[in-house]
């Protein structure tokens, strides 16, 4: 019986040995002591605190160096093949077992522009190089790093799973929140209502981690990525919230508007309506189009070019971003420029949608946040979506 926690890396070990195939390349090594390499617990269900050497193998036959402190919960993934154990030292192990497989490419955790892909320590590397030679490690490294997205990027159904349950979890304290939200409450105030509403469920911020605060802005006292403060709520006020859930290990993205009534309004005011429905209609175009085999920047425009002729200023970030492990994770991303900008939108991608009315000077700002799957038929929407401001009367 297989335990839970190895469900997901047993699926993604798969997709290593296809992408190893498909790109003939021998073997993915990850090295990895006391968490260094965030992609070892990920594709193997478990971390290493002494230096541990995992070599993925294209034809399945897959091995791990270790101590004999970490060799047992190898043992229980049913992932490998072999677990060798060393007592003092790794480098008379990993060369003697080097020598006895015929490598000829062997993937690294080295990037030189991806955080995520850049696991591989240089004391580690140095590790590698003084036990099989650092001509060798030269003649036959090469950068895992579009193994690494593509399997980040390309969610299995047990990935999708939880992505859908953490974005369920969101929704349903965002609904209680907002059914607590009072005029008069302090930014510090609101946030902590979605701290409560996580520890009533079981589950942490899917950025910051723990029972960090989601990100709470008055847009009267500043709209940016920063820790909601002392500012009371007031009449007339925009409320920004962009908040994340970590679910089993897989985060929800997802923002949402909210107006406090002037006294006698029964509705927001045309320029602040006018704002969340360009915002709204632009995350619609963005759905719409969005698909297999479009690049990212083509789908970015659509989004920011509905924004642009709403008469705002242009989108200062990206359009949108992918989801899964991480708020902002590897691969394509939907922005105008950049490396990442060229990326093919594949199946089974799960993206935030973010296309935003921002202003400076006080002027009515909307950050509405939405997250759909990727199918062979364009996209599935996973959120609840926010079909109007959430309205709060003021007395």
């Amino acid at each position: 019986m297989i335990a839970d926690r190895y469900r997901i890396p047993i699926e993604k070990v798969a997709q290593v040995e296809r992408l190893l195939q498909e790109k003939n390349i021998d073997y993915l090594l990850i090295m990895s002591r006391e968490c260094s390499d965030p992609n070892l617990p990920f594709i193997i269900g478990d971390d290493a605190v002494h230096v541990a050497a995992a070599f993925i193998s294209k034809d399945g036959n897959h091995k791990i160096i270790t101590s004999l402190s970490d060799q047992k919960k190898y043992e229980e993934s049913g992932i490998f093949s072999e677990v060798i154990t060393y007592e003092a030292s790794i480098k008379e192990t990993l060369r003697e077992e080097f020598n006895k497989m015929n490598i000829n490419k062997l993937a690294l955790n080295i990037s030189t522009e991806d955080h995520l892909c850049d696991g591989l320590t240089q004391g580690l590397y140095m590790m590698l190089a003084d036990a099989i030679g650092e001509d060798k490690v030269k003649e036959i490294e090469v950068s895992s790093q579009e193994i690494l997205q593509r399997i980040r990027s390309e969610k299995t159904d047990t990935e999708i799973e939880y992505i859908k349950e953490a974005i369920r979890i969101t929704q349903e304290i965002y609904d209680e929140v907002f059914s607590q939200v009072k005029c008069g409450m302090s930014e510090i105030e609101i946030a902590d209502l979605f701290v409560e509403g996580m520890k009533k469920r079981n589950v942490t911020n899917g950025i910051g981690g723990g029972y960090a605060y989601p990100i709470v802005c008055l847009v009267r006292a500043g709209l940016a990525h920063r820790s909601p403060g002392k500012t009371r709520s007031q009449e007339g006020d925009i409320l920004i919230v962009d908040f994340s859930v970590r679910y089993k290990g897989y985060v929800s993205d997802i923002a949402r508007t909210a107006y406090f009534l002037r006294k006698g309004e029964t509705k927001p005011p045309k320029e602040v309506q006018h704002a969340f429905d360009t915002a709204y209609k632009a995350i619609s175009e963005t759905i719409n189009f969005i698909g297999v085999g479009k690049k990212g920047h083509e789908v970015d425009r659509v989004g920011r070019k509905v924004i642009e002729e709403g008469g705002y200023p242009t989108v200062r970030h990206s359009v949108g971003h992918q989801i899964g492990r991480e708020c902002h994770e590897t691969g394509t991303r939907l922005s105008p420029k950049g490396s990442y900008s060229q990326g093919i939108i594949k199946e089974r991608e799960v993206y935030a949608i973010e296309p935003t009315v921002i202003q400076d000077d006080g002027l009515p700002c909307i950050l509405v946040e939405e997250n759909v799957l990727i199918t062979k038929s364009g996209a599935e929407l996973l959120s609840k979506r926010q079909e109007q401001l959430y309205l709060i009367e003021c007395e």
